[in-house]
């Protein structure tokens, strides 16, 4: 049965012969499988076997391990690292016969990849979803990450603005492991001390994620001179190409959208409701709009798109495409 990890906890109730846990977010990967662990343990399986997909893996030792109690224990948790969900015939086979010659004194955890939906239909897998609980990982995004970082917040006792709680909610998004260890050291910092975005700049460790705010801002209000200015900054600081491209990408994006509206005459407030911008943000979309075309803009996507395959196939920045692509947005190119 499919579940989805905030309904894991109340799924806990009662053991279940197997447990997959398959995403590739790895925060809540890790504490979903920590969950399985301990419930287990408090249900007296208290021997633990861990197994690990590879080319060599020999996969008689899952069935292997599966008939071998110990003579310490009347109860264990078998647990099967899938670095792949392409098992082969002969995972497949031995996925199934395990599934079939399996006891009560065994729990059978898997953890590894996304399960992709042909995977899905795979006999092996259905054998195991038939049994058990498929926790799927999924990556919050948008309203889901921000709900998440509100239950993480309340978690660590911590007294966040709503503006500051929105930046941090942009800063971090895509990486749950980040927010939560900044999270961590906040409170320890601070406690419930009353955190606006000023102080949230003084506290919060990698600088350079603010300087891309900061971009941002000077790219929408068509400052050149500070916008060169923030990334010779960011140069300087080697910033990690993924989120220079990502810092471009969401503004530019949302002024297609934003454009296209207002040339059909459409209201975009719901628009700047649905992306979450704050107020005075929609200040600097509103005077992008006014400065920047469609076409324009498009040339824009263009350049950003050049952007991309630089990354992708050179593995770094072009800094001379960024400050063509930074130049196009200002309106100074």
């Amino acid at each position: 049965m499919r579940i989805y990890v905030n309904q894991l906890t109340q799924s806990l109730n009662k053991i279940h012969p197997v447990y997959m846990v398959l995403g590739d977010e790895p925060l809540q990967k890790t504490q979903s499988i920590d969950k399985i662990r301990q419930y287990c343990l408090s249900q007296g399986y208290d021997e633990r076997i861990s197994l690990t997909q590879s080319p060599q893996f020999d996969w008689q030792s899952l069935n292997s391990s599966g008939q071998n109690l110990s003579l310490f224990s009347s109860r264990q948790l078998i647990e099967l690292e899938l670095t792949s969900l392409k098992p082969g015939q002969e995972g497949s086979k031995a996925i199934t016969r395990f599934i079939s010659d399996q006891t009560q004194d065994t729990v059978l955890l898997i953890h590894g990849p996304k399960a992709a939906s042909d995977t899905q239909k795979a006999k092996w897998f259905k054998a195991l979803d038939a049994k058990g609980l498929f926790v799927a990982v999924t990556q919050p995004e948008g309203h889901h990450f921000t709900q998440w970082l509100k239950q993480e917040v309340t978690k660590q006792q911590l007294n966040i603005e709503l503006d500051a709680l929105q930046l941090l909610s942009q800063m971090f998004e895509g990486n749950l492991l980040a927010a939560s260890q900044e999270l961590e050291k906040l409170s320890l910092q601070v406690g419930n001390q009353r955190l606006d975005i000023k102080t949230l700049k003084q506290r919060v460790t990698n600088q350079s994620r603010f300087n891309l705010f900061e971009l941002q801002d000077a790219l929408l209000s068509g400052n050149a001179n500070n916008t060169l200015k923030i990334l010779r900054g960011l140069q300087r600081d080697e910033i990690e190409p993924q989120l220079l491209f990502w810092a471009f990408k969401r503004e530019l994006n949302l002024l297609v959208i934003l454009k296209k509206a207002q040339l059909c005459k459409e209201p975009i407030a719901a628009i700047f409701q649905k992306e979450r911008v704050w107020a005075s943000r929609q200040k600097l979309f509103n005077s992008a709009l006014s400065r920047l075309s469609l076409p324009s803009l498009m040339t824009s996507m263009g350049l950003l798109s050049e952007f991309e395959q630089s990354i992708k196939l050179e593995y770094e920045l072009a800094w001379d495409q960024v400050v063509q692509l930074a130049l196009s947005i200002t309106g100074d190119c």
